[in-house]
């Protein structure tokens, strides 16, 4: 899985980015778990399995739970971190970001 690192927040580029693809996640997972639950739903309704079969859809169905819980899970974390880590304000466009204090020593 890709690593998804956190956008500067004096940027005022990388903070717009940063929330229109995490509403853009938002969106797609969302949308991923209706269609997750609509197909479980459909295949409890409608299908008459027994014995081997019947285990086997049993074991399909819980990994695609497994794997909607999985995204939820890092969705809300990144969103958790991306909330904390970027100012509620955006930064202004044509202002210098902050100077930090900087632990070199000059000789």
């Amino acid at each position: 899985m890709k690593r998804r690192s956190l956008p500067d927040p004096d940027s005022r580029t990388q903070v717009l980015r940063a929330r229109r693809k995490y509403t853009e996640q938002v969106l797609l997972t969302v949308v991923f778990t209706f269609v997750q639950l609509w197909a479980i739903v459909a295949v409890v309704v409608l299908l008459e399995a027994r014995g081997v079969l019947a285990v086997a859809v049993a074991v399909v169905l819980s990994a695609s739970l497994i794997a909607l819980w999985d995204t939820w899970r890092t969705l809300l974390m990144f969103g958790r971190a991306l909330r904390s880590w970027l100012p509620d304000e955006l930064p202004a466009v044509d202002a210098e970001p902050p100077r930090r204090p900087s632990n070199l020593v000059r000789l």
